[in-house]
This record gives C-alpha cells, structure tokens and sequence, in this order.
C-alpha cells in the first residue's frame, strides 16, 4: 500500500472489493427480503429469521452475525428466544406458521411447556416495525420471570481491517419503556443501525457464546430481556414479573432504522428525560428535566421534585438506580456520585498502603504491591496466572503513589509511608522484574527466559521511574527509565501500539531536556515519530495485539499519531489522528447510564483479571479513560467545550470502581447473566484498575485538564 494514501483512500479501494462480494451475496439471495430503507432484511428461507439488514450506501457492512462465523448457528437467529414461565421454560426458534405477503411477515410460534405462543409480525418499510406479542393460551394464570430475544449484532473482532470495514459496535441501554440499541459502523463511517422500544419494555440484556472458546476476540450474542427475574432478580433496579390471565397477553414492539450519525438517531428516540450528567461530585446535583415522576430505587439517593422535574443527590458515594414513572410507563437508568479526585486518590493510597503491599514476603519480593481479594485481604500472586502476577498491570499502584505523592495530592500522615513504598516497589522491581539489559518481565516467578517479552510493560515502568526521579532527582531512574525505552526499540516497540508508549517518551524527553541530555531527548522523539510513519503507512492493516483489535488499540495509535504532530508540526500526522478518532469513538455510546455513557465496550476483562473468571461486558473498564486522555491532548484547534465534556464523563464514570474505604475491583461485569450465570456485579478483585486515576492525573499535570 502506498505510503501517500490517506486512510480513507484506502478504505475506499477496500469498500469497492467489499461491495463487489457483498453485491454479489445480496443479488444471490434466493430468499424473501422486506424493505429497511435504502437497504432490506433478508429473512431465512427455513424460518423467517432476518439474516442479514443490508444498506445500500454501505453493503460491505455486516450489522448482523452470519453463518460464516463458526460459533453462529440458527440457534442464535434474530428473534429466536426463550421464555421462563410458572409453568416450565423453553426456547422458540422454528415458526409453527410462517407467510410473507405485501412488504409484511407473520410468524406463529408455540412455546411448548410455557403455557405461551408467541405471534411475531415485522412490517417492512422505511423503518422496520416488529412486533411480539406472547399469549397466554392456557386456562390458568402464568407468571413470566424469563423473556429474551436474540438480537446478534456482529460486535466482533476477526482483525483490524475487517472490523474497521465490517463489524459494528453495539450501544445498548436496556431502560425499561425506555430502551433502546445503536450499532455504529466500527471504523466511525456509514450509516448506523438503531432500535427504539415503541411499546412494552426491555429491562435488562444478557450475553451467550462468552467462553474459554470464544475467548476476547468476540463480544458474544446479545439477548435483550424483557425480564431477566428467573435468573438475576435484582440487576438493573430490579426485575419484574409478567402475569397474564388466561386469554391476556403481552406486547413488545420495536422499530429498526438506518440513521446518519449517533445524534439524528437520539433525536428520535423519543427520550423522557434529559440529565445534567450521569455523574456528580458528592455535594453537587444532577439535575433531571422530564414530566415523569422521578423515583429512587437505591437507598441513599435523594431526590427533590423541582417544577421541571427533579434533583438528584447522595452523601455517601455510589451508583444509585432511579426509575422515571408515568403511570404504567416506567423507565430507569443509574447516576453515580462520587468523592472528589483528591478524596479518591487518598482512599486508593491508604488502602493500597495497608492492605495491598506483599510485607509478608522475604527480602526485596517484599516490596511488591499486588492484587487483593477485598472480601478478606487475601494477596492473589500467581506466576501460573500472568494477570495476577506481582509485575505488568500492578505497576499501576507504586506509579499512583509516587505521581500522587508529587502532585501534592496525598494528606500528610500518607506522605511519608507513600514515598517508603515507592523507593521499596524501586527496589522490588530492578531485584525481579528488569534485567542488565532493561528488559521486564511480567512477574517474579516468571523464569528469565521472558524478559523483555511484553512491550507494554515498558512505557508502564518508565512512568514510574520518570515520577520517582521527580520525587529524589536520582540520575538512576532517569538512566533505569531510558535503557527500559532503548530495550523496547531493539524488540520491536516502534512497531507495536503499547498503552501510553507516546506520553511516557514525551515526559522522559522533557526531563532529559531539563537536565541537558537533547540527544537522548531526541532519541525518544525521534522513534514517536518513526513509530508514527510506520503506522500511518499500514492504514486500517493493524497487527494483532493481544487482542484482534480493541479500543486500547485504537487510541494510543491516536495518542502517538498526536505526539508526532506536536513535534513536527507536519499536517498528515494530525489528518491521520483525526481520521483515527472515529474509530476511536465509535467505541463509545451516548446511553444515559452513569457507567454506561462515553464508556469504550470492552468484554474479558472479567475473566483474564478478576477472581470469578467470568468474561462478558465490563463497563466502566479503567482502560476507556484512554478515550478521555485523547480528547484532553487534542491540539487546541479541535478541543472543545463537547470534547472536553465527554473526556470528564468518562474519567467521572471510573469512579464508580472504587469502595467509599478505597476498597476496588477491577471489573464489574455488566449484563444481567452471562451463559445463565448472574452477573451485573463487581468482581472482588482490586488489581489493575488504577490505571484511570494516573492517566487523569497525568491529564491534570500535563494537560491542565480539570480535576473532579
């Protein structure tokens, strides 16, 4: 591929050979299709199913999973489902009547065991109308405590390119009558996919196909519920109970829609209720503006009726759940509200420095700082399990203490005990973890043979010695951090997109600047740059990483792009940034949750890092606030009041992982259940999701972006 081409003139010659096949696919289609504006659903010949929703601005597009993903069956076809009754469960998949007829489908389906049969119609037409309505065909009561629909986006990442050009992002927010998706083309390009709940509710949403198999690549099929109360009662504010008398039924309907960005589509959502933000400092309101009545569901939210509607506040710091009610309509999302930066930083250091230092271990291993079970205090050090191991991501503890230590931000009685663990983690990790040559290794029980084997170890050990010079202006951490960069050249690291690898080079660089090393300084800017043309020349061909593709890929290739810019000043770094950042954005969606909004989707973490082992969509995920720092290091040509606004809604929304003790966990996964496993919890592990807080009090010293 030519080094001159721009981004999008090479997506344009990738769309032409995309569009080719997928013409050729659309037109060899010999099965029924309904009208979805300027584009169709096609329906399975065998069932009815939609298949594929096919644009015709944007063909190449897959909205939807297809039976060329192998772990896709006609289990998992849209609109395929189960319920949960008082009298059994069961799935619907197979229509017992099926007919299309005038630009209209009809399905009958008897959900045997259930007392239910279940009456589908889509409508085809400039927007797609589908309705289900579930009938109570028995002479009895039935209470139904289970209902969920397949809807397989095809939120997956089989490679850079092919995401970029075929997969889509997926937004959900299950609110009750208030619900609603949006699929955002993942490179940021084309036209959108949105769902709107019209009549009925959607209370919460749940992922399948999330395994040991399936491993990080995916993010699973996405089943949307009605009511999850058979399996996870109290997610989302609480699940209700459907109860139909005998002859009575119960009515979802949504409409499917093309849509030109993520604003027209929120435009015609039709929205009850519009809030100040998802997320306030304790002492200061979020302010609701709706004609519903505003109720608290969490204890401890307070909630004042204005004449515009209501304010919100709590004294104690959390995510509360509030439920918007007008009449039988009800919907509900959650604030959060918490401690101030300062307040935080100062809980995670007292609870890091009491609870999280391996004291019991012999000699320097003894300086450690891992991950803790925070149920019991238990330390979790495993060689075997590189993600509890004492090295890599842990590196986020001993950089919080000593860059919060030099920000003035620790309390006095923290100062001291602060900078003691600081220089012992030092002593820790050139005993452990660094070898002669500057190459790490990700854990102490790991045997030599894996120095230097993971590159985004490297920036991570750089920001600690850069703070720690700061802190006792020993030439050593300066000398310790540049041979760490200088290894990771010589292994690859211009060619690899390691987490703050750009921000941790311009900070060595401007200390050795200070202290008259301009030609090590030099040396860093130069590979920014160097790194940057190579990237720039690749275009959407990213490399694997350890994950096809993902959102912390996307944005420290932004974030190096920037840097090169800001040392060249040359305009094709900066054209390349921004064309990046809809990639990058589009890893973020608008849903009015606290943990939810501006958040990038992110979906394993649960399972490499946390004690349940369980993957499935972790929300907030730390590693988002990577979108924030982007934002922040916008040239101030395009950073904007917007830009800023949605960097704090995410730094704000991380808040939500720290205990009021200062207490952590690194994943909270999100959806109601996971493969039939109740999730929508914390997991018990505080182990690596620091990284939020110096990221933004790097934002804070670096940036002069706002504190909370």
């Amino acid at each position: 591929m030519s080094a001159t081409l721009t981004v999008a003139q090479q997506a344009a010659i990738e769309r032409s050979k995309m569009e080719a096949q997928a013409a050729s696919l659309v037109t060899g289609y010999a099965g029924t299709a309904l009208k979805l504006g300027n584009g169709r659903v096609l329906l399975d010949q065998a069932t009815g199913a939609p298949v594929a929703f096919v644009n015709d601005d944007n063909p190449q597009r897959h909205y939807l999973l297809d039976d060329g993903v192998s772990w896709h069956t006609s289990d998992q076809y849209w609109g395929s489902g189960y319920a949960i009754t008082s009298l059994g469960g069961a799935q619907w998949n197979k229509p017992h009547q099926y007919e299309v007829s005038g630009g209209e489908e009809h399905q009958i389906f008897a959900i045997i065991g259930t007392g239910l049969a279940l009456d589908v119609t889509r409508i085809g037409g400039e927007r797609l109308v589908e309705r289900y309505e579930w009938r109570n065909v028995t002479n009895q009561t039935v209470v139904i405590t289970g209902l969920g629909i397949q809807t397989p986006f095809n939120d997956r990442y089989p490679g850079a390119s092919k995401s970029l050009h075929e997969c889509v992002n997926t937004h959900i927010f299950a609110g009750g009558d208030w619900s609603w998706v949006l699929a955002k083309p993942m490179n940021g390009q084309g036209n959108c996919l949105g769902l709107v709940v019209r009549e009925g509710a959607i209370n919460a949403y749940s992922i399948q196909s999330r395994n040991q198999v399936t491993y990080s690549d995916i993010r699973g099929h996405i089943v949307l519920q009605v009511t999850d109360r058979a399996i996870n009662p109290d997610s989302f504010g609480g699940q209700p109970s459907i109860v139909l008398e005998p002859g009575e039924s119960y009515v979802l309907s949504w409409e499917l829609g093309w849509y030109a960005d993520e604003q027209s589509f929120l435009n015609d959502t039709d929205a009850p209720a519009a809030f100040s933000s998802m997320s306030a400092t304790i002492g200061q309101p979020v302010t609701v503006t709706t004609d519903r009545t505003v109720e608290a569901i969490s204890a401890g939210l307070i909630v004042q009726k204005t004449p515009t509607g209501a304010t919100l506040t709590a004294d104690h710091a959390g995510t509360y759940q509030l439920a918007l009610v007008d009449g039988d309509a009800r919907a509900h999302t959650e604030v959060l509200f918490h401690k101030s930066l300062r307040d935080t930083v100062n809980d995670r250091a007292r609870y890091i420095l009491k609870h999280q230092v391996a004291s019991e271990r012999e000699g320097a291993l003894a300086g450690a700082i891992v991950a803790t079970d925070v149920r019991n205090g238990l330390h979790f050090i495993d060689a075997s399990w590189n993600d509890w191991s004492d090295g890599s991501e842990r590196i986020a503890m001993p950089v919080l203490l000593q860059r919060s230590l030099n920000l003035g931000l620790l309390d006095e009685s923290l100062r001291g005990p602060a900078q003691q663990a600081a220089d012992h983690w030092r002593d820790f990790a050139e005993a452990a973890l660094i070898d002669e040559t500057g190459a790490i290794r990700r854990g102490s029980g790991l045997p030599k043979s894996e120095f230097g084997g993971r590159l985004y170890d490297c920036p991570w050990m750089v920001s600690f010695y850069t703070e720690h010079y700061h802190a006792t202006h020993d030439e050593h951490d300066i000398d310790m951090a540049l041979k760490i960069l200088d290894r990771a050249a010589e292994i690859g690291g211009e060619h690899f997109l390691s987490i703050e690898f750009a921000e941790s080079s311009a900070t060595l660089a401007r200390v050795l600047d200070g202290m008259g090393r301009s030609e090590d300084a030099g040396r860093l800017r130069s590979r920014v740059v160097a790194s940057a043309d190579y990237f720039l020349k690749l275009g959407s061909n990213l490399p694997y990483h350890e994950v096809s593709y993902e959102q912390s890929i996307t944005a420290p290739l932004v974030s190096l792009l920037l840097e090169a810019h800001r040392i060249t000043d040359r305009a094709e770094y900066l054209d390349g940034a921004l064309e990046r950042l809809q990639w990058l954005l589009s890893f973020s969606g608008p849903q009015p949750d606290s943990r939810l909004y501006g958040v990038s989707i992110r979906h394993w973490d649960g399972y490499w890092f946390g004690i349940n082992r369980q993957f499935g969509d972790v929300f907030p995920h730390y590693w988002s606030t990577l979108t924030a720092e982007v934002l922040a290091r916008l040239p101030q040509s395009h950073r904007t009041k917007e830009t800023d606004a949605l960097a704090k809604a995410i730094f704000e929304a991380n808040m939500a992982n720290y205990g009021e003790d200062g207490s952590a966990t690194c994943a909270y996964v999100f959806p109601s259940n996971v493969d039939g496993r109740a999730m929508h919890q914390a997991d018990p592990l505080a182990n690596d999701q620091d990284w939020h807080l110096n990221i933004w009090m790097r934002m804070i010293a670096e940036e002069d972006f706002p504190a909370a």
